[in-house]
């Protein structure tokens, strides 16, 4: 009888609980880092996104200055870009579904407001653009 055939001393096939183990450990690990990562990131690219296209609004808002000799008042916002021909497909609400906030009671200057990622007033996460110019830069200044 040959000791070396028999079936006692084969190796069996397969992964053992110890192994299987590591593997499930590493994987919960890689994803509590990208996770949190994944959130951050889609954070700023809404942000930036919002911003890009308030910067294209208030764009349309000085050659509408310079058309009209005045801003919209609040109540013509975003329509009176519509139908000057100036933005054709501006829309109204910021990449979180928020609506835009625009201020003009006099048609001498204006604020174009983005609530932010909590869709609040106030707070550290609002973008607001006052004349052209952006003067609070949401929850992710440094990009």
């Amino acid at each position: 009888m040959d000791i070396y055939n028999l079936n006692i001393y084969k190796k069996g096939r397969g992964f053992t609980l110890v192994e299987l183990l590591v593997v499930i450990v590493v994987l919960v690990v890689l994803t509590g880092i990208t996770i949190p990562t994944y959130v951050l990131i889609i954070g700023r690219a809404r942000e930036t996104a919002t911003e890009n296209e308030m910067n294209n609004i208030t764009r349309g808002l000085e050659i509408y200055i310079t058309d009209n000799f005045t801003y919209p008042l609040e109540d013509d916002f975003p329509d009176s870009l519509k139908t000057s021909g100036i933005m054709t497909n501006i829309t109204g609400n910021d990449t979180w579904g928020n609506p835009y906030q625009y201020t003009s009671s006099s048609g001498n200057n204006y604020i174009l407001k983005s609530y932010g990622i909590n869709k609040i007033d106030g707070g550290n996460d609002d973008i607001v653009f006052t004349n052209g110019k952006m003067t609070e830069n949401g929850a992710y200044p440094n990009r």
